[in-house]
């Protein structure tokens, strides 16, 4: 992997959140005009909380977490991409691997040393392929 990741183009840098996970997305189905919104909005409420680690990056790597949703769900990886506009560029595919390796790896020691064991689960089943196809 270090060659591959070596002789990648640069990518796509891009404000990121670095913690895009379901516990920091609010969303109410039933809730049109609600949270502040303009009184003539309609349909759902949709709000992303926990933005204090956010900043510069790839912009697949917020796909790194976020692809854990599909882990074995064909059906949901088609249905982000048909949402996302596009499938990625053979360069973001290889970025993604490498981000997904170093998170996995990042996932392993972190719950490890911290008693999470749902973050080492996640992290090995990243490493072996799982989340980042």
């Amino acid at each position: 992997m270090g060659t591959r990741a070596k002789d990648l183009p640069p990518p796509e840098w891009v404000e990121t959140h670095r913690d895009f996970q379901l516990r920091n997305i609010r969303y109410d189905p039933t809730s049109p005009g609600g949270g502040g919104r303009a009184a003539e909005a309609s349909g759902p409420f949709v709000a992303v909380i926990g933005i204090e680690r956010s900043e510069p990056g790839s912009a697949v790597r917020g796909l790194v977490r976020r692809s854990d949703a599909w882990h074995g769900r064909a059906d949901l990886l088609a249905a982000f991409f048909a949402g996302y506009g596009r499938l990625l560029t053979p360069a973001e595919q290889a970025g993604l691997v490498v981000d997904a390796a170093l998170d996995s790896v990042s996932g392993i020691a972190y719950g490890s040393a911290h008693g999470g064991p749902k973050l080492v689960e996640r992290g090995r089943r990243t490493w072996h392929g799982g989340s980042s196809r």
